[in-house]
């Protein structure tokens, strides 16, 4: 046996066992799914949001806007911070739960929303869009 192979494998086994600092489990590995079933409910200068909650997912961010949601999240997140992008859409960023109550809304507009989980992994896009009308 060569010197590099012996010494590649005596390497080998120490780097994949310095603890588990930094490691990523399996969930982790992979972006989670998409979540289902965005719920809007206007209430007075607000609209509560709820959906199915993702069991991998760290985070979830909200993008909301008063126009139909039509780009996609690779867009959105390219345009971020942007000055000169046409894109409109505004972004809560890591809400922990799997609902937010979005306030200090203007009665009578009509408030587009979508969703994505997140983790170390990503994402892997936008949920269905939901919209209401708060009311006064």
């Amino acid at each position: 046996m060569s010197t590099r192979i012996l010494a590649a494998l005596l390497f080998s086994s120490l780097l994949f066992s310095c603890g588990d600092e930094g490691t990523i489990s399996y969930n982790e590995k992979m972006p989670p799914t998409v979540p289902g079933n965005l719920e809007a409910i206007a209430g007075s200068q607000q609209i509560s949001l709820s959906w199915d909650k993702v069991s991998n997912a760290s985070s979830y961010r909200i993008y909301w806007s008063t126009e139909e949601i039509t780009e996609n999240l690779k867009q959105i997140t390219g345009a971020e911070g942007d000055p000169n992008t046409s894109i409109t859409v505004q972004t809560i960023k890591d809400i922990v739960t799997n609902s937010y109550v979005h306030t200090g809304l203007t009665p009578g507009t009509t408030y587009y929303y979508r969703v994505a989980a997140f983790n170390k992994a990503g994402s892997k896009g936008l949920s269905k869009e939901a919209s209401s009308n708060p009311s006064l």
